[in-house]
């Protein structure tokens, strides 16, 4: 078992696909697999399921793969350690975006280090909001960003600033009989179709859940994602209806994949850039507050 099997098979788990997982890599297929099948002759088990549908991560394979994702980020910080203790503190700055929202974050992010008159590297991690949150407390990110959900489920120790806004909208296939609703949809309505749900204990998810509890309803949850890539996924399939915030399903909105309609009451989420409350680098912390002031200014997640 190596650091580069372990990166092989993550890339899988993430894309869902060897050959997408390969070019997102750099690396033939072949390569690919023939390392992850090692891997798992390795570990005595099948990280992975294959069928026709994709690849999807195996019940052992998932709980494998979660802790080794752990693990190459471990190695990333231990690797960033060295470079500062060789005499270049400050040179990296760790980002965590929450994975529903990175197609609108990272050009922005992209801009602003472009904008830094200071070369600084990008270390970037898409994940779960729940990580984003557990990373930036060990200090393996510098900085998180994610959608909001229930205040009380915020770090109270890490310093949280509010950022720009998006419409919470409820999501639905085409062919799903509420997409034909040509006017704002309430909870009730919602609450008679089968409900796919994103991490209910935190984030956004968790304010979901309070905005139907606070109307006596509980929807009928048939899935739980960890994450909106997985959730899209699901609705598009018919599996059932879900409420996110519009700028995590823009493209396929626009594509026609997905039917966005508005909520009945409006309802907006922000989204908060969280951070230590020690002082970083003065590079880093520079470049901080140099994206900090980017994505208020530009409000980025305030549709047109």
């Amino acid at each position: 078992m190596n650091d580069r099997q372990l990166r092989y098979a993550i890339a899988v788990w993430r894309e869902r696909s060897f050959s997408r997982a390969a070019e997102k890599l750099g690396v033939s297929q072949p390569s690919l697999s023939e390392q992850v099948r090692l891997l798992e002759d390795e570990l005595g088990f099948s990280l992975f399921d294959r069928s026709s549908r994709g690849v999807e991560a195996s019940i052992n394979g998932r709980t494998f793969l979660q802790n080794a994702d752990d693990v190459v980020m471990g190695m990333s910080a231990l690797k960033d350690l060295a470079r500062e203790l060789r005499g270049s503190p400050g040179s990296t700055i760790r980002v965590g975006i929450c994975s529903g929202i990175a197609h609108a974050m990272v050009p922005q992010i992209a801009q602003v280090l472009q904008a830094f008159s200071t070369s600084i590297r990008l270390d970037l991690v898409t994940t779960t909001t729940r990580r984003i949150h557990r990373f930036v407390e060990l200090q393996r990110l510098d900085v998180g960003l994610f959608l909001e959900g229930d205040p009380k489920s915020l770090p109270h120790e890490l310093k949280i600033t509010r950022l720009s806004e998006t419409d919470l909208i409820l999501l639905a296939a085409p062919s799903h009989p509420i997409a034909a609703a040509a006017r704002p949809v309430d909870l009730a309505a919602i609450n008679e179709h089968p409900f796919i749900a994103n991490e209910t204990r935190i984030g956004y998810g968790r304010l979901v859940m309070a905005m139907f509890a606070a109307q006596g309803l509980s929807p009928n949850i048939v899935a739980d994602c960890d994450n909106l890539d997985s959730l899209k996924l699901m609705v598009a399939s018919g599996a059932g209806l879900a409420v996110v915030p519009r700028i995590a399903a823009e493209r396929e909105i626009a594509a026609g994949e997905l039917i966005a309609l508005p909520l009945r009451p409006r309802r907006r989420v922000a989204l908060l850039l969280i951070r230590r409350n020690e002082t970083m680098p003065p590079r880093v912390e520079q470049c901080v507050e140099h994206l900090t002031q980017t994505l208020t200014d530009n409000g980025t997640l305030t549709p047109a």
